[in-house]
């Protein structure tokens, strides 16, 4: 059974598990092919050098978006100069000088897959819709037509102007996400059409048609 993990992804939104099932969806999890460990920060230390600049840390306490940094006008090396460690930076959203990008974290509600929620580490959330495929013998779940959520970390108001924002770009992706979808011409479960074979599920197909995926 996949871990349910509604709880993690409404604790990374500020919002509460009840506002976002309204607002997007529930319950979430792990979108296939994507290995999203719970994510833990450590706790930032102060700068030594840019008086006045408060540490991720800080921000969290003050209940502000540690990405307000960028306002400051300071590069990851300057913080890093500065006493900030790579921990830091990207608790902040910011990558620290020589790193790769990490990978979005996908998550993904509805059965069959119809919508995914992505953490971008140096941009905003995404929302979009899940596109299968095989990767080998694996099954992938990829984002499709991507959209960015700026205005859905903290939103606590499904029935305001933000939460109508949110929920008509949610909307949009599900509509696209259904159109397709179709039924397992054996046990006419619905399933997306890339995720079949001979018009029967994967289950299907290895139960009853012999097929080895």
């Amino acid at each position: 059974m996949t871990e349910d993990r509604t709880a993690e992804v409404a604790g990374r939104l500020r919002v509460d598990p009840r506002v976002l099932a309204v607002l997007v969806a529930a319950p979430w999890r792990v979108a296939d092919g994507h290995d999203t460990a719970p994510v833990a920060e450590p706790p930032g230390e102060r700068g030594t050098v840019y008086v006045g600049v408060p540490s991720p840390a800080e921000l969290r306490e003050l209940d502000l978006p540690t990405d307000g940094l960028r306002h400051f006008g300071l590069t990851p090396a300057d913080l890093r100069r500065g006493g900030w460690t790579d921990a830091d930076l990207r608790s902040a959203g910011l990558l620290p000088p020589g790193a790769e990008p990490d990978p979005v974290a996908w998550f993904v509600a509805g059965e069959p897959p119809q919508l995914m929620l992505g953490f971008d580490p140096s941009g905003p959330v995404l929302l979009a819709r899940p596109e299968p495929r095989w990767d080998g013998h694996l099954p992938v779940l990829d984002p499709a037509d991507a959209v960015e959520v700026p205005v859905l970390p903290g939103c606590d108001d499904p029935d305001g102007d933000p939460g109508l924002a949110i929920r008509q770009v949610r909307d949009g992706l599900l509509r696209r996400a259904r159109r397709r979808l179709t039924h397992c011409v054996i046990c006419l479960r619905p399933v997306h059409r890339a995720a079949t074979v001979h018009g029967a599920c994967h289950g299907c197909a290895g139960s009853w048609l012999g097929v080895v995926l």
